[in-house]
């Protein structure tokens, strides 16, 4: 059967055409990259020296990279999720990703109100990500890199990519393998937070058995050998008060138990940090928590 030549040529020119416009098309961002960066990180091996626990404050604050800069050799990994809840399943799941053979094993615990509440009890996010279809977890792993750089796109999006249209208001992420978010918000808005937290403590409160359960494992882990520190996420002064208050939490009581408990807890001084909506930290601030964090784990280790 004979060839037609110009159909060959058709399929080349069109084929280098969408190769080039892949590069220059808005894309999906929040579609490709974050899901691969979930999947990432449910799934991570058990080759960690460092895991650090808790809710979108974690994710959103804390930098793996930034802290291994402080210290060297150690491997770490952010095991933040949204509306994370410190409880027996995540404890489970954050205790396999250490490595067996690490001689200086450490979980770190972002205490927050929210997750040692009934709000973040079932840990939708994180089920949601484990138990999700096996060819989903492999396209996102394996493919979604590749499929970022053809996403849908919207006319919309096209004509304000030509007429170099910039958004009043939108939120920016990178996503980072090691678990991280660098989050920001344009234009930053340190009371947005606050009324979907009055909501939320109108209904949720800390409660004591979900307390006496973190100490339980900050005691069982500190048997094993391996150290625990726990913090409180800085936030906004009025969303602290508004979380000592109508979400009950009582940090000092709580810091008491966690030391007892054999666990070592560190204090942060909120007002060396800013937020861009009450409740999770800009970039700047997220990069120095990351630092700070480092620095009191090096003094902690004997570093």
């Amino acid at each position: 059967m004979k060839q037609n030549p110009n159909i060959a040529l058709t399929l080349v020119i069109a084929s280098v055409l969408i190769g080039s416009l892949s590069f220059v098309m808005p894309k999906d961002k929040e579609k490709y990259l974050r899901d691969q960066f979930w999947t990432r990180k449910t799934f991570a091996p058990a080759v960690y020296d460092i895991v650090i626990m808790g809710d979108s404050r974690i994710y959103r604050g804390v930098s793996p990279a930034e802290m291994e800069k402080q210290l060297p050799g150690k491997k770490i990994l952010n095991f933040g999720y949204s509306d994370g809840g410190l409880n027996t399943d995540m404890f489970e799941m954050a205790t396999q990703k250490l490595a067996k053979n690490s001689r200086d094993a450490l979980i770190v615990l972002g205490v927050t109100p929210n997750s040692i509440t009934d709000y973040s009890r079932k840990n939708v996010q994180f089920w949601q990500e484990k138990t999700r279809p096996r060819e989903d977890i492999f396209e996102r792993l394996y493919l979604n890199g590749i499929l970022y750089h053809f996403s849908a796109t919207t006319p919309e999006a096209i004509w304000n990519l030509l007429k170099n249209k910039k958004q009043d208001s939108y939120y920016r992420n990178e996503y980072y393998p090691n678990g991280y978010v660098e989050s920001e918000k344009f234009p930053a808005d340190t009371t947005e937070a606050i009324p979907s937290y009055i909501q939320d403590f109108t209904t949720y409160k800390v409660k004591e058995p979900y307390i006496r359960e973190l100490i339980r494992q900050v005691n069982a882990w500190n048997e094993k050998g391996i150290k625990v520190i726990g913090f409180r996420p800085p936030v906004s002064a009025p969303m602290r008060m508004l979380e000592d208050t109508m979400g009950l939490y009582n940090e000092a009581s709580i810091k008491a138990q966690f030391k007892e408990a054999g666990g070592h807890w560190v204090d942060f001084n909120p007002n060396r940090y800013q937020t861009y909506d009450g409740s999770h930290l800009n970039k700047e601030s997220a990069l120095k928590l990351s630092n700070d964090l480092a620095a009191e784990i090096r003094k902690f280790m004997g570093k």
